[in-house]
């Protein structure tokens, strides 16, 4: 279903260019949200304000999400735009509270883990111009996921490519840069924790936003993470199908709908041909998946009303 008051960006709104977009017309904020990254937060700054040159305008905007080492104190005597959290609020709220300040039409999120290859920031940002978004998707030479984590991102980027009907290289990245303006579009539905990436990877995408996505390298993180695998992965799966549910309804009820309807048929029919009556758990298949599809119907109208 729809966010009451949303309308999609019209697809004549920015034009698109045969041309990269020169760094020199950019005016970017960069939001690094940093926890417990006392080893590399500095590091990091300082690469990437060296990109202040290269752009029109540049604001670097440190979150410090309630850490308990010397983070804050780092960032303190950075040349950075510095928000405080007195206690850890997450990876999504550090984020949220950066795009509420940031200034310029274009953002950028980069972790502060030494992750990510910061010097390609010129590579996403000269695409800017011809799509609303441009995602480092992690697919590059070189690719540093720890073993237990691959089985888990599979089956959850597999399962967002089913319900939207996109091909997504890369649904979590943390190094993308996008317009402003259609980030805040969806701002109600971005969750304070790591679960923020992919709910705008999949806000944009169902909302036929423009997204390209670019190959990157990722390295071995600097210092310890904070994510917890199995918590993780099932706010994850929740969360697709919720925001699928948003926006592409039929894409969630239809195939289970479908699904029961067809597991009731055939039941019924073994039951009538067999014991020459129909049995309660096929009657029971087929209303239920009868329902799921009225549900979804109803949801999609929902949904298209507010687009209107």
């Amino acid at each position: 279903m729809a966010i009451l008051g949303y309308r999609p960006l019209r697809p004549s709104a920015h034009p698109l260019s045969l041309f990269p977009m020169s760094l020199s017309a950019i005016e970017l904020s960069i939001l690094i949200p940093a926890y417990n990254e006392e080893e590399s937060i500095k590091n990091t700054v300082l690469v990437l304000s060296a990109l202040e040159s290269q752009l029109k305008a540049l604001e670097l905007i440190v979150i410090n999400d309630g850490s308990s080492d010397k983070t804050g104190e780092v960032a303190r005597s950075l040349p950075v735009k510095l928000i405080e959290h007195e206690s850890n609020r997450g990876y999504g709220a550090s984020l949220k509270n950066g795009l509420r300040v940031a200034k310029y039409e274009y953002v950028l999120i980069a972790d502060a883990d030494g992750t990510y290859p910061l010097e390609d920031v010129s590579r996403l940002a000269e695409h800017i111009h011809n799509f609303d978004m441009v995602v480092g998707a992690r697919t590059g030479t070189i690719v540093h996921v720890p073993p237990l984590r691959k089985p888990g991102k599979w089956i959850i980027t597999k399962l967002a490519e089913y319900l939207s009907n996109q091909k997504i290289p890369d649904l979590n990245s943390g190094f993308r840069i996008f317009r402003r303006d259609v980030a805040m579009r969806f701002i109600s539905l971005y969750p304070d924790g790591f679960s923020f990436t992919t709910t705008i990877t999949l806000a944009m995408l169902t909302n036929d936003h423009r997204v390209k996505f670019i190959p990157i390298n990722y390295h071995k993180r600097v210092g310890k993470s904070s994510i917890r695998p199995l918590h993780d992965f099932t706010n994850f799966v929740i969360l697709i199908i919720r925001i699928c549910a948003y926006f592409k309804p039929l894409n969630v009820f239809v195939p289970p709908a479908l699904t029961l309807c067809f597991l009731g048929i055939v039941k019924a029919s073994i039951d009538y041909f067999g014991q020459g009556h129909l049995g309660l758990f096929g009657t029971a298949l087929v209303l239920t998946g009868i329902q799921l599809l009225f549900i979804g119907l109803l949801a999609d109208l929902i949904d298209q009303r507010f687009k209107l």
